[in-house]
């Protein structure tokens, strides 16, 4: 068989390689043709593949559009020149891994965040995500950003900023800053503090906080999409498994009650790619 698969975003992607003798699952780091170059994204995938595939499926967040991913398949092309290599973007691969052939509307919420309309196993229209300096509502670099500008801005109330401050260890306004903005991948920078941070136990305020985030994707995002309540919503990501009680609970308000939490992206993509 020598299917080998990828699940990229942000922070990390997730592999799978389908052999005649079974499955095999392994992890590495993400790989956004944004932020690498051609050669960073084929050393990564020989630092992190140690099989020689005959057919490579890779699903990419910033792989919409031609540029990016002929950038991805370029790499691919270098570690295995004799791999058929077929890129997609990363909601593409959502769908199809949780929504298989059936049709529904689809939302990513990790570091970042998109959703779309799927059909027939293809992505009919897309939210226009806007990236994390001007959009990406609701994923973990908009939580990040969130929580940093209440703190700093001495919007939290004293239960929340203690809290806050213990969870950031303390860091002055400078190092966040230099350390933000300095980075070569603030995206990622982001979305760590909402790691740090939006973790249980949760005060009220950083519950209250999370739900705004996810109205804002919903209203801004989802409502692009033009979805009635009879569509099936599907979410995933690390920020909708992690909050799926809030995120469903924001869901509802807008009155959307046909909607599920999944996770395990590449485990729904092998499925996919074999059936």
């Amino acid at each position: 068989m020598g299917i080998l698969i990828a699940d990229s975003g942000g922070t990390k992607t997730d592999w799978a390689y389908l052999s005649d003798s079974g499955r095999d699952f392994f992890s590495g780091s993400g790989l956004h043709p944004a932020y690498l170059t051609d050669d960073q994204i084929a050393n990564e995938i020989k630092a992190t593949v140690s099989v020689n595939p005959k057919q490579v499926y890779f699903y990419g967040a910033g792989c919409h559009g031609s540029g990016p991913a002929s950038k991805i398949e370029k790499a691919i092309k270098q570690v295995f020149p004799d791999a058929l290599a077929i890129v997609k973007d990363d909601l593409t691969g959502v769908a199809r891994a949780h929504l298989q052939r059936s049709d529904g509307l689809i939302a990513a919420l990790g570091t970042g965040s998109i959703c779309g309309r799927y059909e027939a196993g293809e992505i009919l229209k897309r939210s226009a995500a806007l990236g994390y300096a001007i959009g990406d509502e609701g994923s973990a670099a908009d939580l990040g950003r969130t929580i940093l500008k209440a703190f700093f801005r001495e919007t939290l109330d004293h239960e929340t900023t203690n809290i806050a401050a213990n969870r950031l260890n303390a860091a002055t306004y400078s190092e966040w800053m230099d350390q933000i903005y300095n980075s070569d991948r603030p995206n990622r920078e982001l979305a760590a503090v909402a790691g740090m941070v939006f973790i249980d136990p949760l005060t009220n305020q950083l519950r209250e906080m999370i739900s705004t985030c996810f109205l804002n994707f919903i209203d801004s995002q989802l409502s692009s999409l033009t979805p009635d309540q009879n569509d099936l919503i599907v979410c995933s990501g690390s920020v909708a498994v992690a909050h799926a009680g809030i995120l469903l609970d924001a869901l509802s308000k807008r009155g959307f009650e046909k909607v599920s939490v999944k996770e395990n992206v590449i485990k729904g993509l092998a499925d996919y790619h074999v059936a």
